[in-house]
C-alpha cells in the first residue's frame, strides 16, 4: 500500500533551520560592538526565525507518518479484498487497492443519495380526496370512495414506528394526515361513508414490491436475482409502493431488528386499513372494506386533505440508515428523470448518470449499482468512488453522515473522540467504513474502508454468567469487527506526535 512518508518537509524544515544559523552567525562577526544603555528586557531563547514558531506546522510530518504507520497496521494480515483511502485535506495519506471493485453492503447507499441529490427537487405529497361529484346526503352519509393517494413519500410513518429507533430521522406524521381528514369531513358534515377507503399507489405503477424476479449479471458473468429469497426475508427493505407507510409493515418489536417485523402483501391497501381505523375511531363508520384502486383524475376529484414530507435534504441522511428509504429514492430517480419506475434496469442507468452530475469519478467497470441501498450481492464499487462521495464537506453525502454514536460501530469507536461522523457496513461478507473525522487541530480526515472477507470476525459479545440467559440475539446492525475497530481506532488518534507545547517557543529567560 501506498504510505505517506514526508521527508520533503522535514528537509525544508533542516534547510530553514541552517539557514537562520547561518544568518546569526553573519551577523556577529559584522557587529561592532557599539554599547547601549537601553534595556531590552528579556533575552528570546526562540530566534524570530525558529520553526517553534509555527508549531503546527513543525509536528504535520511526524503526525502524518504517524498516521500512515496507523493505517498500515489496519491493512496488517488484511484479506486481499481491502482496499482504504484516507486523506488529511488535499494530502494524500493512505492508499491502498482503491480502484478495485469490491461489494459496498451499505455504502451503497452513499452513491444513491448522491445521484439523486444531484437531480434536485422538492419532498413528497399525500392526498385524500373524495370524488368530485360525490354527494353527501341529509344524514351526513358521503356516497362514495375516500381515496388515500401515495406520492411516493419514503418515511410516511407513525410516531410508534419512528420512537423506537432512538434518533431523529425524518419522518412525514400519518396520523396528522388522518387527523387533518377527519377535520375537514368533519366540518363537511360528514357522520358516515357510505363506501370504502381506497389506497392508491398508481405513481409508482408496476413496480415489484421486491427484486426476487429481476435479475442482474454479475462480476463473473454469472445471471442471479438482484435479491434473493433469504435477502427479501431479512426485511431490511420493505415492500416497495408509493404509498408505503411504516416501511410496509404491518407489526414490529419494539426491538429494531427487522427480521422480527411482519410485512404487509399490499402497502396501499394497509394504508387504507390504517385511514380507515382512524375514521371509525372518530365515529365516521365506514360501510365497506378498505382496499386498493385508483383513485379519480386531478380535475376529477376534490381535495380533503393533504400532507408534505419533510424537505428532501432531510430525507436524504434517513436513507443511509433506513434501506427502505433508500430503495424508494432509487424509484424517485426514475419519476424524476421521466423514466417509468417500473423499469429496475433503467433507474439503475439513470443512477450512473446522476453520480456523473455528482461530479463523483463513475465508470461502469469499478461501479455497478443493482439497486439503491446495497442489499444486493451484486453491487460493486470502490474506495476511491466513496471516498470522493463524501470528500467535501458541503456534499449531500457527507451531510447525510450520522454521528458515531448512532452507527452501528458505536461500540468500537475510541471513547475521546466526539466530532466523528460515519457510515458502516456489515452486511454479509462485506466489512464498510466511509467518513469525516474532524480532529481538535482542525484538520478534517476523510476516509473509506471496503473488505471482502467470507472469514471475518465479528467483536466479542459481553460474556455471560454461568447460570444467565444470553442476550436476545440481534442483527448485524449492532456489531463491529476488528477491521471496523481498529480502522476508527487509527483516525481517532490523529493528530499524532508531540504536544504543540512542547515545540513551541521557549520561555524568554530574565537577565
Amino acid at each position: 500500500p501506498f504510505v505517506r512518508r514526508a521527508a520533503l518537509p522535514v528537509l525544508i524544515l533542516a534547510i530553514a533551520i541552517g539557514g537562520v544559523v547561518m544568518s546569526d552567525r553573519a551577523d556577529a562577526d559584522a557587529d561592532p560592538g557599539i554599547a547601549t544603555a537601553v534595556d531590552a528586557g528579556p533575552d528570546l531563547i526562540t530566534p524570530i526565525m525558529s520553526a517553534r514558531r509555527v508549531p503546527a506546522w513543525l509536528r504535520e510530518p511526524t503526525s502524518d507518518n504517524l498516521l500512515s504507520d496507523a493505517i498500515a497496521g489496519v491493512l496488517t494480515g488484511a484479506p486481499t479484498g481491502t482496499c482504504i483511502k484516507v486523506t488529511r485535506g488535499d494530502m494524500l495519506i493512505a492508499d491502498n487497492n482503491t480502484t478495485e471493485p469490491i461489494q459496498p453492503g451499505a455504502l451503497q447507499r452513499l452513491l444513491t443519495l448522491s445521484a439523486l441529490d444531484s437531480l434536485g427537487g422538492s419532498g413528497f405529497r399525500t392526498e385524500v380526496a373524495i370524488s368530485a361529484d360525490a354527494a353527501i346526503d341529509e344524514d351526513g352519509v358521503l356516497q362514495g370512495d375516500i381515496y388515500l393517494i401515495g406520492g411516493g413519500d419514503p418515511v410516511l410513518s407513525t410516531r410508534p414506528f419512528i420512537d423506537r429507533f432512538g434518533d431523529e430521522r425524518a419522518f412525514t406524521n400519518f396520523t396528522e394526515l388522518a387527523g387533518q381528514t377527519i377535520i375537514e369531513l368533519q366540518t363537511l358534515g360528514v357522520t358516515a361513508i357510505d363506501g370504502r377507503v381506497v389506497g392508491d399507489e398508481s405513481k409508482y405503477e408496476d413496480i415489484s414490491r421486491d427484486y426476487q424476479e429481476e435479475n442482474g449479471t454479475g462480476a463473473a458473468g454469472v445471471e442471479q436475482p438482484i435479491w434473493s429469497t433469504e435477502q427479501v426475508a431479512s426485511n431490511a427493505v420493505g415492500p416497495l409502493s408509493a404509498l408505503l407507510v411504516n416501511n410496509g409493515f404491518a407489526e414490529w418489536p419494539t426491538s429494531v431488528d427487522p427480521t422480527l417485523n411482519i410485512r404487509v402483501d399490499n402497502p396501499a391497501a394497509s394504508a387504507a386499513q390504517l385511514l380507515d381505523s382512524r375514521l371509525e375511531a372518530a365515529g365516521i363508520d365506514v360501510s365497506d372494506n378498505p382496499g386498493s384502486g385508483d383513485a379519480p383524475a386531478l380535475l376529477e376529484r376534490q381535495t380533503v386533505a393533504i400532507i408534505d414530507s419533510p424537505p428532501l435534504e432531510e430525507i436524504l441522511p434517513r436513507s443511509l440508515v433506513d434501506a427502505t428509504t433508500a430503495e424508494m429514492l432509487l424509484i424517485e430517480i426514475s419519476v424524476r428523470s421521466g423514466s417509468e419506475p417500473s423499469r429496475l434496469l433503467g433507474s439503475l442507468y439513470l443512477v450512473t448518470g446522476g453520480l456523473t452530475a455528482a461530479g463523483l469519478p463513475f465508470d461502469i467497470i469499478s461501479t455497478r449499482p443493482f439497486d439503491g441501498s446495497g442489499l444486493s450481492s451484486l453491487n460493486r464499487t470502490t474506495c476511491s468512488m466513496l471516498h470522493a462521495a463524501v470528500e467535501s464537506a458541503d456534499s449531500a453525502a457527507a451531510s447525510a453522515l450520522p454521528p458515531i454514536d448512532q452507527t452501528s460501530v458505536s461500540a468500537c469507536a475510541p471513547q475521546w473522540v466526539d466530532d466523528l461522523r460515519v457510515l458502516a457496513s456489515s452486511d454479509g461478507a462485506t466489512t464498510g467504513l466511509a467518513g469525516r473525522f474532524s480532529a481538535d487541530n482542525g484538520d478534517e480526515v476523510v476516509f473509506s474502508m471496503l473488505v471482502d472477507d467470507p472469514t471475518r470476525l465479528v467483536a466479542d459479545e459481553e460474556p455471560v454468567a454461568e447460570g444467565e440467559e444470553p442476550p436476545e440475539p440481534v442483527g448485524p446492525f449492532e456489531s463491529c469487527n476488528h477491521m471496523q475497530a481498529a480502522l476508527l481506532d487509527a483516525i481517532g488518534g490523529h493528530p499524532y506526535g508531540p504536544r504543540l507545547e512542547t515545540l513551541s517557543p521557549l520561555e524568554a529567560a530574565g537577565r
